[in-house]
């Protein structure tokens, strides 16, 4: 049975090009979900400086996670994942944002990966284990008390192969 690391090992940069080519359609999905459904999510973003508004924070959300998911699939591990996670976490708590729009977000964006992208059955499967994985990073990150005692051991290291 063969693990996420070891499809990432193979797939990975296979999978970021085939992504980056719907880039523009998967990201625009994304911020048109993060739009519709949290008009109120950031509220106190200086609207009158263009860096920070509301609507650049939407569009620039879903570039931003797509880079750093190319990162990760062409360096092929997850740990640029966690460490970004852990990294912004701190950071976007601030602005309201909470563990509940990180997980739709990555939802939305698999949703248009996978709706989007010329993908096989195979990366499919594999790629709903990545979001899965994804997921669960997102979870470790987020509970501040498992910060506080997790080793440093990826929380993702125990996905396995998904069904075909």
């Amino acid at each position: 049975m063969q693990s996420l690391e070891t499809w990432l090992g193979a797939r990975g940069p296979i999978l970021a090009q085939t992504l980056d080519l719907q880039r523009d359609v998967i990201c625009d999905y994304v911020t048109r979900r993060l739009a519709a459904h949290y008009p109120d999510l950031c509220p106190n973003l200086p609207a009158e400086d263009p860096e920070l508004s509301q609507q650049v924070m939407f569009q620039q959300t879903p570039h931003r996670f797509h880079v750093m998911l190319l990162a990760a699939l062409r360096f092929r591990t997850l740990a640029v994942v966690e460490r970004e996670y852990r990294w912004l976490w701190g950071i976007v708590q601030r602005f309201g944002v909470e563990r509940s729009h990180l997980l739709q977000q990555v939802n939305w964006y698999f949703e248009a990966a996978r709706t989007f992208a010329a993908l096989s059955n195979e990366d499919r499967a594999w790629l709903t284990a990545l979001e899965s994985a994804i997921e669960q990073i997102v979870l470790t990150a987020t509970n501040v008390s498992a910060m506080n005692v997790q080793s440093p051991q990826a929380s993702y290291s125990r996905t396995i192969a998904p069904s075909a």
